[in-house]
């Protein structure tokens, strides 16, 4: 027979020893045997693919911090590392300030990249023919080798149609009234476009790698990045985010941010500065080879390790800041600065704590590490290694006309992260990326002619202070020069200039014939078309007789018109 156990009354005591036996039991599984252990961020040359995303997207090294790291304190901000920034940002070559807009393009696109993209093209269409029995019929069988020049100005049509936008590809070779235009079919045909486009590739299919999922446009990239990092040293403050290339195909890495202007998509991670110039992107190919570490601790350090042992400081949002990250760049003289989850392992318990407008609390451990929470219109928890939690007057009011005052946390988080926001929005911009089946085209034209035309824009604009452009005008002046527009432009504007002053001349010495005709028969005299008809629409017909008759009219209109009204709305 089942019999019910019997309620044990628990008292204070056995409540108090109960917690002190658990929390020895707990500190007796720290080993503290895995102290000295570190962390060797993983170089881009070794694998630019970002690792597992782990639960906690934390390091499995996190278990490394020290027990006295761990406790948290007040802050006072007397444990903070002390780094001298070395300010050695800026250009890193000579640029003349004569430069054009292609010549600055052309640092980022060089000759290099458009000799890989020849060969690769080529060697693309000569395997896909060689594989295939093509019909004499087959458009395929028309194709060609391209060369250098042809592929400027194919990438010269790419940038002209993210400016001028019609439905579909095929418009802007019609001959129809509204679509018409001369720039795409003097360039090449049509025809011969949609080949270069069909076999445009960046790598060969038959040295694929089977461990790499973005080998397409992996060299590419290399090369991109490579040119970035050669012609600007960034400043100060850097910061890490992603961003989205549209595509919705099928794609074993497609990433869904509900968050984003374009929901699905390839993610690419990059590093930007406050200018919005990007010094290193990462294609985030989805779950890759595991070595414990985690997806955001290793994408931060991966980006920036060129830039580290610096003095810099490093922006990050929620999703990548870390107590771990913090110790991992502390270690390489490097601040963090960033928004931070509250639901992170080993935070302090001002997480939790219930805050009123404006109002902040924060925590500090021995190493330098600031964890606070500001309740603005709602609550902010952030990480900081550079600053204490003190509060800075914007200089700004509120719809109340009192002071705005933000931690000075949050001014140098929104300075920072400014830089990526602007990269993205200049990218935007008359953008040339267009529907594609082939996701790493998507990609290499939004590394192309998105990121690599905004880094030139930012160079252009330093350079030339007194003549900045802005993103659409450089597309504008881009286009110009690789497909040699504006000399035509110049040659239409004579060509129009000289046809108005021929007709202008035949337009009046018909009307001074006429006008001499008259004056010999005066007995043919009626009133000016057009003044009868404006004083009719004023003051009515009645007052419109009294307009007075004129002996000059227009033969080519077979109507009369007096000087005035014949120099209004026939010379101009």
């Amino acid at each position: 027979m089942y019999s019910r156990p019997k309620r044990v009354k628990l008292n204070d005591d056995f409540i108090n020893q109960l917690l002190e036996d658990s929390s020895d039991s707990l500190l007796s599984e720290f080993d503290d045997s895995d102290a000295d252990k570190t962390y060797n961020p993983v170089s881009s040359s070794e694998s630019d693919v970002p690792s597992e995303l782990s639960d906690n997207n934390e390091p499995s090294t996190s278990s490394n911090i020290s027990v006295a790291s761990q406790t948290w304190t007040n802050v006072t901000g007397n444990y903070q590392k002390p780094l001298q920034f070395n300010n050695n940002s800026g250009l890193k070559i000579d640029i003349s300030v004569d430069s054009t807009a292609w010549d600055i393009f052309n640092l980022f696109l060089t000759n290099e990249i458009i000799d890989l993209i020849v060969e690769e093209t080529n060697k693309n269409a000569q395997q896909f023919l060689s594989k295939n029995r093509l019909t004499k019929s087959s458009r395929f069988s028309k194709w060609i080798p391209t060369d250098q020049q042809e592929i400027k100005k194919f990438f010269g049509l790419i940038i002209w149609m993210g400016l001028v936008q019609m439905p579909t590809l095929e418009d802007y070779w019609s001959i129809n009234i509204r679509y018409k235009n001369n720039v795409a079919q003097n360039t090449m045909s049509r025809n011969r476009f949609e080949l270069i486009l069909r076999f445009l590739h960046f790598s060969d299919n038959e040295k694929a790698p089977n461990d790499d999922r973005i080998y397409k446009v992996r060299d590419l990239i290399n090369k991109l990045i490579e040119n970035f990092q050669k012609i600007l040293e960034p400043e100060e403050y850097l910061a890490v985010d992603e961003t989205m290339v549209p595509f919705r195909g099928r794609l074993i890495f497609r990433q869904y941010i509900p968050g984003k202007a374009h929901k699905y998509g390839v993610k690419l991670f990059k590093l930007c500065g406050t200018d919005g110039y990007t010094y290193n992107v990462q294609v985030y190919a989805g779950k890759s080879q595991v070595d414990g570490k985690g997806l955001g601790c290793r994408v931060v350090l991966d980006l920036s390790q060129r830039y580290l042992n610096a003095g810099r400081t490093i922006i990050t949002d929620n999703f990548y800041t870390s107590v771990p990250l913090a110790y991992e760049l502390l270690k390489n003289n490097t601040h963090l600065v960033g928004t931070l989850r509250s639901n992170r392992v080993k935070l302090p318990e001002v997480t939790n704590a219930k805050l009123k407008p404006n109002e902040i609390v924060g925590r500090e451990n021995i190493d330098g590490i600031v964890i606070a929470k500001w309740r603005d219109k709602r609550d902010v928890t952030m990480l900081t290694t550079r600053h204490n939690i003190n509060m800075v007057d914007t200089g700004k009011k509120n719809k109340k006309k009192e002071n705005i005052v933000k931690p000075q946390i949050i001014i140098d988080y929104n300075k920072g992260k400014a830089g990526i926001d602007l990269s993205d929005q200049l990218s935007s911009y008359n953008s040339s990326v267009r529907k594609s089946i082939r996701w790493y085209h998507k990609v290499a034209i939004e590394l192309l002619f998105g990121t690599s035309i905004v880094n030139a824009l930012l160079i252009y604009n330093k350079i030339k202070p007194n003549n900045k452009l802005k993103i659409t005008q450089f597309r504008e002046a881009l286009v110009d020069e690789i497909l040699g527009l504006k000399k035509s432009n110049e040659n239409e504007q004579l060509t129009s200039t000289s046809t108005q002053r021929t007709q202008r001349r035949t337009t009046k010495h018909i009307f001074q014939e006429t006008t001499e005709k008259c004056k010999r028969n005066r007995k043919i005299r009626k009133r000016c078309a057009h003044c009868y008809e404006k004083q009719k629409c004023l003051e009515g017909s009645v007052k419109a007789r009294e307009v007075k008759k004129i002996s000059t009219f227009c033969a080519t209109c077979n109507i009369y018109l007096c000087l005035s009204c014949f120099n209004i709305h026939h010379i101009n």
